[in-house]
């Protein structure tokens, strides 16, 4: 609301004051007695300020002015607050706190009014402070740690514990840093028994550094109030390690108390209770732990849990005991579970049917019950978890309504764990039930049920009901569609109802991403008011996935001709204003890039998903834009304002940030995403006196800080740390912190291949060099054999290859599966590990089902004789071959004829499911063999097949695509829209050079990078020419490989050229000699100039 209407409703107030009120009112614009007189020029800042002043003394509809005040809009309000008289500010305070949950003020209202309280009236009246009330919630990290120091007044502690709950991490911490000022080691040490308790909520925010001196007999008497806390990785192990370490009675209700706590503590403390009651606790802590996921150290779960001698004859355990075990059983693995018997895993069940089993695991005991016709295909909901372990064989041989209740069971388990944003690898089981239940047409009435399965559908198969979906179009919009399906169904829409876009496009609902860019631009200039446009914007924002590159790039092309588009930022969402070009970012005005940095930092993975030049350009114009950010340091306020392009900064400014800030939020630093170049500066903070110091005298509490920093220090450097501190718990649990930031939102999107193959050789050094494996003097420990669970906290490629195979045969039967699916084993360690196999299983032709579905890479060791030998029966056991994309050429071929000899089938015969199986193996096919496949089927298959880097010829890929322009499938290239090269995927690769020639706009929007970086540079150079290119999005214009790039004619390199200068900014380099004398383009002039000699060239 603008000032000036808050001082109109305050003039309108005024009717319910008394005459002696309206008269003092009066005498603040010089009317007195009711005689007229010249007013005083006051600005309407002052009026209210001084409104509010003369009403401070009265009460009831005076309130009205305080009212009011909460009206002002934000960019006024820090300047009419600081010029508040201070008992009017405590009658606001004292309104505030009565009313607060009827204002609602947004969190910034709230910020900036106690930001100016605290820096402007706490100076001149120290007492305010206690005044805040709930205000203080909304106190920023700076401001908390520049308050005044009443560390000691017992009212101010009581409003910060009781308001604690309400802030944030950083706000918590902030006090934290704040209370700390009066809380010098001895002051702890010193403190009663009670110190937590009596302190308070407050306490549990300590930094790290002074948290440390608290005593066992302090941590075990106020365990409850740290336990109602946030409470660090590192406290955490603290408190566990104090605790249990330093008692040596504590009772079973301590355990208690303690719960999760115990899974941190050392095993060797925790077995001293073996055999008292507190035992049984502890164990039921650690299967707690081990239910939510928790990862823990292998000795915790072996010492503590596995190495029971009950476990000795799984079928010597009572039902009840085994559903009480039902956490523990993917620890005791494959080989316990194949000791159970068929009425104990019936009695189980609805135990068993919760937990996160492995496929083979559950293959195992699904198999066991399907067997006996104990359980039938009737009761598939009652398996839970186990439904992973279904054969696909089994799937296809059920109803439709058995399949929907299946769907019920299945779908929350299927592998399709990847974000919305990320490419959807979808289970085979998956692809099975969802083909075989859109082959039914009553599947639109199932929408419901099949909806989580609709991301794993064939295109082909949506294609086949697009008239009934349209006909029930008020329940297909509000389904999940991916893009190509969205637009099929679009498509069939425009076509029987067109009016039906223009009268209420916002009707679309999740079909809105389907959209073509013509349709989407008549609607924006069917009404070009911004109320419309941002109508239209909001409904963007809210489709389900990823919106098309092409879309984005139509929305900002349509959008760039208002005149009001500097406003519609925010309007955007961080998803399209990211895909806006380098060239227009750099001339945002100040507030539109501090409003993008703002969308960036509440919607970080949209930034995670640009390339890494996009992401360094990005934050290097933002930074400029910032004031001082420049200077030293890099301050906590500036470095949590980037959010998570924070570690983008240039390194002139990331290696100024404030020392304090990062080492007292190293678990906050620890969340974010680091380049090569970021991870060197890190380690070398970390190294400096002010920081950690050289690592030689680092000790345990330092590496507990560190954590996955540690992997980011040179290798030559590791070398120093102590040995005696890195032991395999210590090693376990930096192994598991990384892995539980690479599976979070933040590392999923972080690290390339590249990168984390280069993370993960550090990870190997540490294991290797620190376990005696590297035998580099007298004191380096004697090598040891990892455990099953040792190879689960850890990595088997991180293991020496003589160790594996050294493994028992127990724990290297329950870990086959692990091993299997390592993308990090090196060649001898998968030859090591295939010799132990064929000692344990026998020769190739004996291996079963299950032993085959769990080598993975570990068969690329085999030879073409040997591959000829398995018996590749059951698509399980295809689909984990299918899965290993580093087969060479006569691997794949003997694999291919080996699939038709044990499944006696011919090419013709293959179905989409055996295509979706074969994955990899389908380049073994032979080209007259491919040109026989069921050309229905394989188009069921390419919504899989297309997302593999597959290694076909280019024979190959040319008869793979002939198959989809079969009228049954997709039909004539020529008719491809975008949605059908979407689905495709890389297979696209194959088109022939003339179709490719021929493409237009919509159908190279369609192309997928990958399969524009699989294209045979000469194929490439002859097939696009330089106005295609032209087309090209960032994406696939960046995906060209060196030697792609190398075949270009110096035009075709040109058109690339300008399509990668917008976001760049790099030079374009024209050798054409017609247009020689342009040289460097540098500016958006040149750019267009270059553009136009390009098109008289080619016009």
């Amino acid at each position: 609301m603008p000032l000036s209407a808050t001082v109109n409703n305050v003039y309108k107030a005024l009717l319910s004051f008394s005459p002696p009120q309206r008269a003092a009112v009066r005498a603040l614009w010089g009317e007195q007695g009711g005689e007229a007189q010249e007013r005083k020029p006051m600005n309407s800042e002052t009026v209210l300020s001084s409104l509010l002043q003369t009403a401070r003394d009265v009460t009831g509809d005076e309130l009205l002015f305080i009212k009011e005040y909460f009206h002002l809009p934000l960019s006024s309000l820090r300047s009419v607050l600081a010029a508040t008289h201070i008992s009017t500010i405590r009658m606001i305070l004292q309104y505030y706190n009565r009313f607060e949950n009827t204002l609602q003020l947004s969190d910034e209202y709230q910020s900036v009014m106690v930001s100016v309280l605290l820096k402007t009236h706490q100076a001149t009246d120290d007492k305010l402070l206690l005044e805040l009330g709930s205000l203080l919630a909304a106190a920023s990290p700076a401001d908390i740690k520049a308050l005044p120091s009443k560390q000691n007044n017992v009212n101010l502690l009581e409003n910060i514990n009781r308001n604690l709950d309400r802030m944030s991490l950083a706000q918590r911490e902030a006090f934290g840093l704040w209370y700390n000022k009066v809380m010098s080691p001895s002051s702890i040490t010193g403190g009663h028994q009670s110190l937590i308790r009596d302190t308070g909520n407050l306490i549990a925010y300590l930094p790290f550094h002074s948290f440390q001196h608290l005593s066992a007999a302090q941590l075990l008497d106020g365990l409850d109030v740290l336990q109602r806390n946030i409470l660090s990785s590192v406290k955490q192990e603290f408190i566990a390690n104090r605790l249990i370490g330093g008692y040596r009675n504590l009772t079973a209700k301590d355990f208690i108390r303690l719960g999760n706590l115990s899974c941190l503590a050392d095993p060797v403390d925790l077995r001293a209770y073996n055999n008292t009651e507190a035992f049984q606790v502890i164990q039921e802590s650690i299967m707690n732990c081990m239910l939510k996921g928790l990862s823990l150290p292998s000795q915790l779960v072996s010492d503590l849990l596995l190495n029971n001698p009950e476990f000795r004859i799984p079928s010597s355990l009572s039902a009840n005991r085994l559903k009480e075990l039902a956490p523990l059983l993917p620890s005791l693995g494959v080989t316990f579970l194949k000791g159970l018997t068929v009425s104990q895993l019936l009695s189980a069940l609805p135990a068993l049917s919760t937990i996160p089993f492995t496929p083979i695991q559950a293959y195992i005991i699904v198999d066991k019950l399907f067997q006996t016709n104990t359980l039938s295909t009737g009761q598939l909901q009652e398996l839970g978890t186990l439904i992973v372990g279904v054969k696909t064989e089994t799937l296809l041989n059920l109803t439709s309504d058995k399949l929907l209740s299946a769907v019920k069971a299945l779908t929350p388990h299927f592998p399709v764990r990847s974000l919305p944003y990320i490419d959807v690898h979808c289970a085979l089981e998956a692809h099975t039930i969802a083909t075989k239940l859109w082959g039914f047409q009553e599947v639109v009435n199932w929408l419901d049920d099949v909806k989580p399965l609709l991301r794993c559908t064939p295109l082909l198969s949506v294609l086949r009901r697009t008239r009934l979906l349209v006909e029930k179009l008020s329940n297909t919009s509000t389904k999940p569609w991916n893009t190509q399906q969205a637009q099929a169904i679009v498509r069939e829409l425009i076509n029987a109802n067109p009016k039906l876009i223009k009268q209420d496009f916002l009707s679309l609902g999740s079909l809105g991403q389907g959209v073509s860019c013509r349709v989407l631009q008549e609607r924006f200039g069917a009404d070009t008011s911004p109320l419309s446009v941002r109508k239209i914007l909001a409904f963007l924002r809210q489709q389900p996935g990823i919106l098309h590159t092409s879309l984005k790039t139509c929305v900002l092309d349509k959008l760039h001709q208002f005149k009001f588009f500097p406003d519609l930022l925010q309007d955007l969402g961080a998803e399209i204003a990211l895909s806006i070009p380098m060239s227009t970012i750099k001339i945002f005005s100040a507030e539109m890039m501090d409003n993008l940095r703002k969308m960036i930092v509440a919607t970080p993975r949209y930034f995670l998903m640009l390339s890494r030049r996009k992401q360094e350009l990005l934050v290097d114009r933002i930074v400029q834009r910032m004031k001082g950010m420049y200077t030293v340091p890099f301050t906590e306020e500036e470095f949590r304002s980037m959010g998570i392009m924070a570690p983008f900064v240039v390194d002139e400014v990331f290696i100024q940030v404030d020392r304090s800030f990062f080492t007292q939020n190293l678990d906050y630093l620890k969340t974010l995403c680091y380049s090569s170049g970021k991870t060197e500066l890190v380690a070398r903070i970390l190294q400096e006196p002010a920081v950690f110091g050289p690592v030689k005298n680092w000790n345990q509490a330092t590496l507990s800080m560190v954590g996955r920093f540690l992997f980011f220090l040179p290798v030559n450097i590791l070398q120093e740390i102590p040995l005696p501190l890195m032991t395999l718990g210590r090693i376990e649990k930096l192994f598991m912190s990384h892995r539980q930031w690479e599976d979070g939102d933040v590392g999923i999107l972080c690290s390339d291949m590249n990168e984390r193959k280069a993370l993960f050789e550090k990870q190997q050094f540490v294991l290797q060099f620190f376990l005696g494996f590297l035998k580099i003097n007298s004191l380096s420990l004697t090598p040891i054999v990892p455990t099953c669970e040792t190879l689960h906290t850890t990595s088997p490629a991180a293991w020496t290859s003589s160790s594996l195979s050294s493994m028992s045969s127990t724990a290297f039967s329950n870990c086959l599966e692990l091993m299997g699916h390592d993308s990090f084993l090196a060649s001898f360690q998968r030859s090591e590990v295939l010799k132990r196999v064929k000692k344990m299983y026998g020769p190739v032709s004996s291996f079963s089902p299950s032993v085959i579905a769990q080598l993975g890479e570990i068969a690329t060791e085999l030879s073409p004789e040997e591959l000829s030998a398995l018996r590749l029966v059951e698509q399980s056991s295809i689909a984990s071959m299918g899965a290993v994309s580093t087969w060479n050429t006569r691997q794949l071929t003997a694999l291919f004829t080996t699939v038709l000899n044990s499944t006696k089938l011919t090419p013709s015969r293959l179905d989409s499911n055996m295509f979706v199986a074969l994955g990899h193996i389908l380049c073994g096919a032979k080209t007259t063999e491919i040109n026989t496949f069921n050309n229905v089927e394989f188009g069921k298959a390419v919504l899989w097949l297309g997302q593999l880097r597959l290694s076909c010829s280019e024979e190959q890929m040319l008869a793979l695509v002939q198959l989809l322009t079969h009228s049954l499938a997709f039909g004539p290239m020529s008719s491809w829209d975008t949605d059908v090269f979407i689905e495709i995927g890389v297979l696209a690769a194959g088109l022939p050079d003339i179709a490719m020639s021929a493409l237009v706009k919509e159908q190279i929007e369609g192309i997928t990078p990958m399969a524009i970086s699989i294209i045979p540079p000469e194929k490439f150079a002859v097939a696009f020419s330089q106005s295609q290119i032209s087309m090209f999005s960032y994406e696939q214009a960046v995906a060209l490989t060196p030697q792609q790039v190398s075949a270009l004619r110096d035009l075709q390199r040109t058109a690339l050229a300008m399509v990668l200068a917008p976001w760049d900014g790099r030079p374009v380099i024209i050798k054409d000699p017609t247009v020689r004398s342009l040289g460097l383009i540098h500016n958006p002039l040149c750019l267009i100039l270059g553009l136009l000699m390009l098109l008289i060239v080619l016009f």
